[in-house]
């Protein structure tokens, strides 16, 4: 049997994820499945990375995810990469859990049920009643949001970056983070998808709204050197100002709860140690995208109340920081977030986010253009700006206000 060919024979499939589950009953709850029980499997679309399913018996679900050898979308013959993404998810669950009184961390984590190495598979929590944040952002109905969802991001950010900050923690500590959470693999994919194509590939048409000039450009590679900055063994010290990200901390890795008011952060495969405002950025662009979106449908008061939870995000993230670690900058990690949010903003108006629903209207071309040049003149107006502004959220906020057509 060739190589190829056991990798794939290792692949679940709806047909046999059911049978897979029944073979480990003792990893699960005593109280999940019964060896007697019927099982049904379906597949759980829009991941791009993995392969990943739900199944249930007539009273219980889990979520069952696998890494496979390439990309799962591309299948096996498009893009190479590593299935110790998810050992490295797994990892910095187990790193998260440790940060967290035991009822806080199963508000923002979901639980993890086993991980099986041999086939790169995790069987967790299946968040049953829970919606993916970045659809809850667009949906035509958003008129509120509970205030808790940006208090318990800001919170586990704010918790989670302090507790592993560079110059917090010991020496052997911070070697090894660099090295276990170096992640060339998937921080090579951010690099040439986040901060490259976008730019290059672009046609002038796409980029109305802005404009890259030299000096924009600039910025947009001190993005890429800070997210791909990894220290010496000899950078402890806060010129290294580093933590334990999640790496791509969208809305689409937030999973909520409308009833009880809970988060739950998922699909860490891109932690890395890294540059605090790469989280906070990554999840304060949804709310910029989202916040534009819900303005050129029509639906300003949402635009407004998702313009309230960045401050209440970013107000929650600092207190947070500052409770963990009383000495800690947040000037500089304010001017990174924007950095970072702007640039996601940017790739996502340009047309590289995938299949992402920001700014997507197909039934009004013209109504899609005006959005997209509106996000863009707002990444225009903050990515350079930011640095001299008395506060860069600030500069944020009263750029979203002129983008969703709140400000004259």
């Amino acid at each position: 049997m060739s190589d190829d060919t056991k990798e794939a024979s290792k692949l679940l499939t709806v047909d046999t994820v059911s049978s897979y589950l029944l073979e480990r009953l003792d990893e699960l709850p005593k109280d999940m499945f019964g060896s007697d029980d019927s099982l049904s499997a379906s597949a759980i679309m829009g991941g791009n990375v993995n392969y990943a399913f739900v199944v249930s018996s007539e009273t219980k679900k889990v979520f069952v995810k696998q890494a496979p050898e390439f990309v799962a979308i591309f299948g096996p013959d498009g893009f190479p990469l590593s299935s110790e993404r998810m050992e490295k998810e797994i990892n910095v669950y187990r790193e998260w859990k440790t940060m967290f009184q035991e009822d806080d961390d199963t508000t923002f984590l979901p639980e993890i049920y086993f991980f099986d190495k041999s086939t790169m598979t995790v069987c967790m929590e299946f968040l049953d009643g829970y919606e993916l944040l970045d659809h809850v952002l667009v949906s035509s109905s958003l008129s509120s949001m509970p205030k808790s969802w940006s208090q318990g991001m800001g919170t586990f950010m704010g918790t989670t970056h302090a507790a592993t900050h560079s110059s917090q923690i010991s020496k052997e500590k911070l070697q090894f983070y660099v090295k276990e959470y170096e992640n060339r693999p998937m921080r090579d994919i951010q690099l040439e998808f986040v901060f490259t194509k976008a730019y290059q590939e672009s046609t002038d048409e796409q980029r109305a709204g802005l404009e890259l000039t030299d000096e924009f450009m600039e910025q947009v590679e001190l993005l890429k050197s800070q997210y791909n900055f990894v220290p010496t063994e000899n950078d402890h010290n806060t010129t290294a100002p580093l933590v334990l990200c999640h790496g791509d901390l969208h809305p689409g890795s937030v999973m909520v709860d409308t009833d009880s008011g809970d988060v739950k952060v998922i699909d860490p495969e891109f932690t890395i140690y890294g540059p605090p405002g790469l989280d906070v950025g990554s999840f304060l662009s949804g709310y910029i995208l989202g916040a534009i979106h819900q303005a050129y449908s029509n639906n300003k008061d949402a635009a407004k109340e998702i313009i309230t939870a960045i401050q209440d995000i970013w107000d929650a993230y600092v207190q947070a920081f500052l409770h963990a670690y009383p000495g800690g900058e947040t000037k500089p990690i304010e001017i990174e977030t924007v950095g970072f949010a702007v640039a996601e903003v940017c790739r996502t108006a340009l047309g590289h986010a995938g299949g992402r629903v920001w700014l997507q209207f197909p039934d009004a071309p013209d109504t899609q253009k005006s959005a997209q040049k509106a996000a863009l003149t707002l990444v225009q107006n903050c990515l350079v700006p930011r640095h001299d502004a008395t506060s860069a959220i600030a500069l944020l906020q009263q750029q979203l206000q002129k983008a969703c057509m709140l400000l004259e």
